[in-house]
């Protein structure tokens, strides 16, 4: 095992800087070959979205149930997978992993976290896809993967006029000071959690907004108000700007009557967030934050889940079909972005709504941001994302239509077999291309879950997957069932090739010319494999010397605009 892990590693360290558009060339599609439904369910998805012969990846003696633990995860699923890649060349190439159903969705990573000590929010287990997605920290044992910043590929929210980050030295000071013995076992409980955060802040050059709020929340907690006040400013000097949670949090009722509170609040709601613009995922690209080393990620998703509660083979096939006929559509409905009265569920997004409803418009995508648990009668859904544990989609009257990305944030959309609450599947079954859940308790922290930009960047012509990878910082209890190749809001540019007709005999080096109008990049495939890219109008050549005698693919991609949509031309070719 630790020669794998070696092995692995070092070919990471080899990549070279050659970024390729995310399409199908650059996923590999991942089946349990011991399970029928995913094998069926592969073959139709490889054959609508065009995956490669080279990238399919068929796994046995996969263990069976829902959970599997960390160090079965990385033997029987993560390395394989790895090893694959790298024994067909595709190593630079590969984007995202893409899982077809019959694979445990969550992860037991009790093995990593052993004798550690963790932020009460890190709890476990993870998702089978967010794990994936961190797969480089993942390999190193490194327990980072559970950080809620651990995502560097996210894009940031910025707001301006919060001010400059307050000195916070005195207060990671006083919150890992032993508690005075006149506290109560409540403060002390609260301080010793204030003295891990303290802590884990000390060790972060990037400051988070998110950990920064709980470290003021149990400073409040705590009784040390003073204290709390500097860590709130230090949040929002960071980009926490919910003044509406802030407000009504219990945690901070200690500091309500505060003329510093009352205006730190009023300079928060007067803050609009934007959102660096999306940028397309490359796995050879090293994911930056300052003062910290790039990462590399692989997007992941999970094609569905068969079973009882959640959708049978034939609807995750119908659901499929759909999505890929999504591509391109530009649907003409409304995304709704629901405000409901459990403000538990809608508190740590509500106040981004009205950004992201202003940042669709110069897209030509409406939104609207309203009062209500779930979209209205007659509403034609393009997407939407809500705040409440418990609905019926049917009920409602609303439309979801094809290529949506929906979710609602509640602590087990993503427990698959069922635990009391609404689970992202109901989405998938009422017609939407992805949605997104927690495998388990995450605890009301927002960088756990999808950012209302989610749906800008979906707009804006990003695959599903980027959209959602770009809009969770801390994406590991994230899990993904959609299909990530869907596109509804991109501008494909369809090639036109000449020089080789189908079948037929290629005997030496050829040049192809292409047609690609609004093309920024041509890219040659040959059986799944680039071995050229040229500029627009420039030709292409494809060497049959070194191919085996029998039929081969030789695949034409045309990239375009700064999202790099991704379009092509299939021809099968001989060789003797």
């Amino acid at each position: 095992m630790k020669h794998a892990f070696l092995a692995t590693l070092a070919a990471l360290a080899l990549l070279t800087p050659l970024a390729r558009a995310s399409g199908p060339e650059s996923w590999v599609l991942v089946v349990n070959g011991d399970n029928p439904d995913s094998v069926a369910v592969a073959d139709t998805y490889a054959q609508l979205r065009k995956i490669p012969a080279s990238n399919r990846i068929t796994l046995t003696g996969i263990p069976t149930g829902n959970t599997l633990g960390v160090d079965d995860f990385r033997a029987k699923v993560l390395l394989p997978i790895l090893a694959a890649i790298r024994e067909r060349g595709l190593t630079a190439q590969i984007d995202g992993v893409v899982y077809a159903p019959g694979f445990p969705y969550s992860v037991d990573v009790s093995a990593d976290t052993k004798g550690k000590k963790l932020a009460f929010f890190q709890t476990n287990p993870a998702s089978l896809t967010g794990l994936t997605y961190l797969y480089e920290q993942v390999l190193r044992r490194d327990t980072g993967y559970l950080e809620l910043d651990a995502n560097f590929y996210a894009r940031k929210l910025q707001a301006s006029g919060t001010g400059a980050l307050p000195d916070l030295s005195a207060v990671y000071a006083h919150a890992q000071a032993a508690p005075s013995g006149s506290a109560s076992a409540d403060e002390k409980k609260w301080l010793a959690e204030a003295a891990k955060l303290a802590l884990q802040l000390q060790a972060t050059p990037a400051k988070s907004p998110e950990l920064l709020y709980n470290l003021a929340c149990t400073l409040a907690l705590g009784r040390l108000p003073d204290d709390a006040m500097v860590a709130l400013t230090a949040a929002a000097a960071a980009g926490w700007m919910n003044a509406g949670l802030t407000e009504a949090d219990s945690d901070l009722t200690s500091l309500r009557a505060r003329p510093d509170f009352k205006a730190l609040l009023e300079r928060m709601r007067q803050t609009a967030v934007q959102s660096e613009p999306p940028a397309p995922f490359h796995n050879v690209s090293l994911w930056s934050r300052p003062g910290q080393a790039g990462r590399r990620y692989l997007l992941s998703a999970l094609l569905g889940h068969v079973g009882e509660k959640t959708e049978s083979r034939d609807e995750i096939l119908a659901r499929l079909q759909r999505s890929v006929g999504a591509d391109g559509s530009k649907p003409a409905g409304t995304i709704y972005y629901m405000a409901s009265t459990d403000w538990a569920r809608t508190g740590p997004r509500k106040w981004i709504f009205p950004s992201a409803v202003a940042a669709l418009q110069p897209l030509g995508v409406k939104g609207e941001n309203l009062a209500g648990a779930i979209p209205p009668q007659g509403a034609q859904v393009a997407g939407t994302m809500m705040g409440v544990a418990g609905f019926d989609w049917k009920a409602s009257g609303a439309t979801l239509l094809p290529g949506a990305f929906c979710d609602h944030l509640t602590s087990f959309g993503g427990v698959l077999t069922g635990a009391g609450q609404t689970l992202l599947t109901e989405y998938l079954k009422n017609g939407a291309a992805g949605a997104c859940g927690t495998v388990t308790e995450p605890y009301n922290v927002p960088g756990k879950f999808p950012t209302p930009f989610v749906h800008v960047y979906y707009a804006s012509g990003a695959t599903l997957a980027e959209a959602f990878f770009q809009s969770v910082t801390g994406p590991y209890q994230q899990l993904l069932i959609a299909d990530p190749l869907c596109r509804p809001w991109a501008h494909p540019t369809n090639p036109l090739v000449a020089g080789i007709k189908p079948g037929e005999l290629v005997t030496a080096p050829r040049t192809v010319k292409v047609v690609a109008s609004q093309a920024t990049r041509l890219e040659l495939y040959v059986d799944g494999k680039r071995q050229a890219t040229a500029l627009p109008g420039k030709p292409l050549k494809l060497d049959p010397r070194g191919l085996a005698p029998g039929t081969h693919e030789l695949r034409i991609v045309a990239v375009s605009g700064p999202l790099e949509a991704t379009s092509r031309a299939i021809v099968p070719f001989t060789v003797r």
